[in-house]
């Protein structure tokens, strides 16, 4: 155990002493605002040119010109042909046709341009559309407008959790509120956050043993440290340099958080109401005080102490079968043969992640969060919107079995494959490793 501890000690110090890991520490939490600053000053400072768009209205629907965002509808009488020709030299953006249609069951309209339209341009203007058939509707029928706009009503529905508070006197129900928006974005957050780790990190495990077989270091090394010794101290050190990361991100994000309060005079710890009279509080302590808000429904120390235990779990599980891989290759052409069936279930985790935001308590959303290759990412996904606990337990065990296997397989195929060289790799020659005897 020794051992392990010294190659653990020289991967963490390695790492961590390294301006590269301590400028990308302190840099990445920034990356993510700085990207989201410079596209919103992107986006105020792009003066986009007004987008005309020629109409051959056939029903009548279109009367005069019509603006909406970048973009000028407007009556032409010219020929389908001689508008594609335009479309083609620049002079217009697009054509709109729309045939005489019944409006009581109308006929497609069409509209060409020289590119594919967005998915939102052509909401507009079927909004555009529908509304102008709707008011023909409202003509013939002979109702009243207004009438019919009384009729309109929006509903906003809050959402609350139904919880069961235990006290001295026995049990009593409480509710919290909740939100659907911060559930789906903080379980994306979070998914998608252990799918980044894993990748890196055990591409870095994967790296850090081919550079050590392929300089033929490894073989001073295991003269005096077990193959499998040797693995687990690579494993734990990288695992612990991650771990390290995410820890120091944490303690970044808690201190900028209470900064943000005390600055905002924000009362974190009493239901996060900004203390004054509202009338004189300006709109942006008004909206730093409704995002803490958002968040006090959110359990967030149980979400960060759940996330480290499925990225310990991931990390592990996964990390150990990148090391099997860089033990057994050669080059890093190799190895992306072998990496490819280790990724398919972190590739498909992320794939999988919008059928877990959809429906969280559906069977495939929980099958999927208790098998253990998908369960450090869809787990994650699912916790936000509120897991029984013993699904959790139960997932947590299943990981933290096959992270054992997964530990005891890849030192198996280690302990043979770190000190050879030279030979085609197949999986019918790992195999042969895995079930060899006394090597």
């Amino acid at each position: 155990m020794n051992k392990v501890w010294i190659i653990f000690e020289r991967e963490y110090l390695q790492r961590v002493q390294k301006k590269s890991f301590i400028l990308s520490t302190l840099l990445t939490p920034l990356i993510f605002p700085l990207f989201i600053f410079i596209a919103v000053l992107l986006i105020e400072s792009d003066e986009q040119e007004i987008r005309r768009i020629a109409v051959l209205d056939n029903s009548g629907l279109i009367e005069d010109t019509i603006s909406f965002g970048y973009n000028n509808m407007y009556l032409s009488n010219s020929d389908i042909n001689s508008l594609q020709e335009e479309i083609l030299n620049g002079d217009i953006y697009g054509a709109l046709v729309i045939p005489k249609i019944d409006i009581y069951n109308p006929d497609p309209i069409n509209f060409y341009s020289k590119n594919v339209p967005s998915s939102d341009f052509v909401g507009d203007i079927e909004n555009i559309i529908e509304n102008k058939i709707k008011d023909r509707k409202i003509k013939e029928l002979n109702i009243e407008k207004s009438s019919l706009e009384k009729l309109e009503t929006r509903v906003n529905m809050d959402t609350y959790n139904v919880e069961e508070n235990t006290s001295s006197d026995g049990s009593e129900m409480g509710v919290s509120k909740s939100s659907s928006g911060l559930a789906f974005g903080l379980g994306y957050f979070n998914g998608f956050l252990i799918y980044m780790f894993v990748f890196i990190y055990g591409s870095f495990i994967l790296q850090s043993v081919l550079d050590e077989k392929t300089s033929k270091v490894v073989e001073v090394i295991v003269s005096s440290v077990k193959p499998t010794q040797l693995m687990m101290g690579k494993v734990l050190g990288v695992g612990a340099v991650a771990f390290t990361q995410i820890s120091i991100w944490i303690i970044l994000v808690f201190s900028i958080s209470s900064l943000t309060s005390l600055y905002f005079g924000i009362d974190t710890m009493n239901s996060t109401q900004v203390p004054g009279n509202q009338e004189e509080i300006d709109q942006s302590k008004e909206m730093v005080a409704g995002i803490y808000e958002l968040f006090s429904s959110i359990d967030v120390y149980k979400i960060i102490f759940i996330f480290l235990i499925y990225f310990t779990g991931g990390f592990f599980l996964y990390g150990a079968f990148f090391a099997a891989i860089g033990s057994a290759v050669d080059n890093l052409q190799d190895a992306s043969q072998f990496t490819l069936p280790i990724s398919l279930p972190i590739i498909a985790s992320l794939m999988f992640m919008s059928v877990i935001l959809e429906n969280p308590e559906s069977n495939a959303s929980i099958f999927l969060s208790m098998f253990p290759f998908t369960s450090p990412i869809l787990m994650m996904a699912r916790l936000p919107f509120g897991v029984p606990d013993w699904q959790l337990l139960l997932s947590i065990i299943f990981l933290l079995v096959f992270v054992l296997f997964a530990l005891w397989f890849a030192g198996r195929i280690y302990r043979v494959g770190i000190l050879t060289s030279g030979s085609k790799i197949t999986y019918k020659l790992l195999w042969k490793w895995f079930v060899m005897k006394n090597y």
